[in-house]
């Protein structure tokens, strides 16, 4: 029986990936820091458990023993100071693959969960391609690109892939829930100007490509961007949201200045909570880039695989959201 290892399994992608290789029969390995009922309750208590954090690691030793696939989705999107996306995403992953290295240097392969913004966006419409130079926007894209860096090091040490996936959504999704709950009200937000181009990926196809990684002996490249290879304007992704709900929908343009004023004021209000603001000015800046595009030649050349259009993961993740009484 395969035997593999999910990082933040109780986050969005980390549950999926947790319910996807359930069902395909795999040993399921869970490393959480938190919320350790969730995943218990998601899984009916048919996978191992271990409560850690990448930030620990003596509490990773256990967790990658005897493991065939490490998958390592854990990260911070938010965070009250900059100093946490660094101590996590760059130096959480170099705790991680030196232990693995250290206990288990025989693993099949390491999978990083990175991101589009490790990059950063495009100054023109032509995609980055895996040698173009990051220029990351925002705290977390750039320690997500220091993350990526952590592993280079083992490159020639250990077989490592790392995934660069666009924006994602689908069920479960909290940060498109809002475009999703406007909408339904009448009302899309456009954030930036109608010529914006950014690219999408549903979150089942990225569990889909990780599936397939563990059924691949080799792979040719280390570094693939993930998304449904096409790019969307903000009119494409209102007609799609108006079809979707089968409703009339007015769009309402929110300039860079007041989205930026709100992120600010929300900074503010979070900081005297001691919580990371849901919207911060980090966020606002990757938003309103002009192009997010990215280049999945690489992609295409490995994976013979179908991603899931637009409408369609749209009115499942409406459907999700519906019946799961968030709308």
């Amino acid at each position: 029986m395969t035997n593999i290892l999910i990082t933040g399994a109780n986050g969005f992608v980390g549950s999926n990936l947790v319910r996807r290789f359930i069902n395909s029969g795999y040993r399921v390995n869970c490393l959480v820091h938190k919320n350790i009922d969730t995943i218990k309750k998601l899984t009916n208590g048919s996978v191992v458990i271990y409560k850690g954090t990448v930030t620990d690691p003596d509490s990773l030793i256990e967790p990658v023993k005897n493991v065939d696939y490490v998958f390592h989705t854990a990260a911070v999107l938010r965070a009250i100071d900059t100093e946490t996306y660094y101590k996590i995403n760059q130096y959480g992953t170099k705790n991680l693959i030196e232990t693995v290295y250290k206990i288990n240097p025989g693993i099949k392969r390491f999978i990083y969960i990175s991101s589009q913004a490790a990059i950063g966006p495009c100054n023109t419409e032509l995609h980055k391609k895996m040698d173009s130079s990051p220029i990351p926007v925002s705290d977390y894209g750039r320690s997500k690109l220091m993350g990526e860096l952590e592993l280079m090091k083992f490159r020639d040490k250990l077989p490592i892939t790392i995934l660069r996936p666009s924006a994602i959504y689908g069920p479960g999704d909290k940060d498109l829930f809002p475009f999703f709950k406007l909408s339904s009200n009448g009302i899309f937000p456009v954030l930036g100007a109608d010529e914006c181009k950014l690219q999408l990926l549903f979150v089942g196809d990225l569990v889909e490509i990780c599936y397939l990684i563990t059924q691949k002996a080799n792979l040719n490249h280390t570094i693939y961007f993930i998304s449904d290879e096409r790019q969307y304007t903000w009119s494409d992704i209102y007609n799609i949201i108006s079809s979707v709900l089968n409703r009339k929908v007015w769009r309402l343009y929110f300039p860079y200045w007041l989205i930026y004023f709100i992120a600010y004021i929300s900074e503010k209000i979070s900081g005297l909570r001691s919580q990371p603001a849901v919207l911060n000015r980090q966020k606002v800046n990757e938003l309103y880039q002009k192009y997010w595009l990215g280049d999945s030649t690489e992609t295409k050349e490995d994976f013979d695989y179908k991603f899931t259009d637009l409408e369609t993961g749209f009115r499942i993740t409406y459907n999700w959201y519906k019946e799961n009484k968030w709308l």
